[in-house]
């Protein structure tokens, strides 16, 4: 099931896992069974990107919503994007879909393609660990601009359920 970056598959009609976070102890739940599916070598992916990749590309969205994105799409694009998406990606139970191709204006957020598991399980934790400690998330989507702390909260339950969707821990 794991696949490659010379084997790239369609996210969109790829095998994913079940997953549904309603709070970040939903996700921090999740994160210790794909440790321990990691631990027991019997962690693979459906997607594109390793399972640390995926950790990391989650960590770091979430970590620039905590301290900022460096580059934001232009207003039109963005009073465009607000008005067409944003109700659904943070006021819905309506996941985040699958298949999406990152513009090069984001290239920050694709992963490295050397990170360890370890290291981006620590990323997420700690990133995550912030917002437990009372951190919040204040600054503008790069995207749908401005976002309350708990509309970025329900985007980062879902971005992190459509990508640790695509990971799978061995488990009936």
């Amino acid at each position: 099931m794991t696949t490659t970056a010379e084997t790239p598959v369609n996210t969109k009609t790829a095998p994913r896992r079940a997953v549904h976070y309603h709070c970040f102890n939903c996700l921090k739940a999740d994160l210790d069974r794909l440790q321990r599916a990691h631990d027991a070598a019997t962690l693979t992916t459906t997607g594109n990107w390793t399972p640390a990749q995926n950790l990391w590309h989650c960590a770091k969205f979430m970590e620039c919503s905590l301290d900022g994105f460096p580059s934001a799409a232009p207003a039109p694009v963005r009073w465009i994007a607000a008005l067409l998406f944003k109700r659904n990606a943070v006021k819905t139970d309506k996941p985040v879909p699958a298949g999406f191709k990152l513009p090069k204006e984001a290239a920050y957020l694709l992963p490295p393609e050397d990170i360890t598991f370890d290291d981006a399980m620590s990323y997420l934790r700690n990133t995550i660990a912030r917002v437990d400690a009372g951190e919040r998330f204040t600054h503008p989507s790069p995207l749908l601009g401005h976002l309350t702390h708990d509309e970025w909260t329900t985007l980062h339950l879902k971005h992190c359920m459509l990508h640790l969707s695509f990971l799978h821990t061995g488990e009936a």
